[in-house]
């Protein structure tokens, strides 16, 4: 087989790349660390996908209690919910609920109808603090898989 013949095929397996089923991020600081982790990275029109968000202290517990939101913006698609709102108990507190250090939840994501154009990825942002965390899900047709 000569070079002009393969080249078109190995440019078309580099550029095609498959996004991540969990990506970690860490705030500017380094105190905080978040990860979105899905079962699968791709969805086909209409699907919903799980995806467990963590945020975790790095810095083990903290000392006094602190309540905080992550916030959620898609495109090619719709979350649910929009906003998570935890609290981690601090070391000189005596509260009794909430995390010590991790906090997961589960939030849902949902591709739109209908935006199947070759190569399209749908993102999923959780915005904390100074940090995006960005999920990217490869929208496919429905014989793709």
């Amino acid at each position: 087989m000569h070079w002009f013949a393969v080249a078109p095929l190995v440019a078309l397996a580099l550029g095609c790349s498959e996004p991540d089923s969990t990506v970690t991020r860490s705030t500017e600081d380094e105190q905080f660390e978040i990860t979105l982790k899905a079962k699968k990275n791709h969805l086909k029109s209409g699907e919903t996908l799980p995806i467990l968000v963590t945020v975790e202290s790095t810095t083990g517990q903290l000392v006094t209690t602190t309540s905080d939101t992550i916030d959620f913006v898609a495109n090619l698609g719709s979350v649910s919910p929009s906003r998570l709102v935890f609290t981690f108990v601090g070391r000189d507190d005596s509260v009794s609920t909430g995390a010590t250090t991790v906090y997961s939840e589960w939030v849902t994501f949902t591709a739109d109808q209908g935006y199947f154009v070759e190569g399209r990825q749908a993102e999923l942002h959780a915005l904390f603090r100074d940090l995006d965390t960005t999920l990217k899900i490869r929208l496919v047709e429905e014989s793709y898989w």
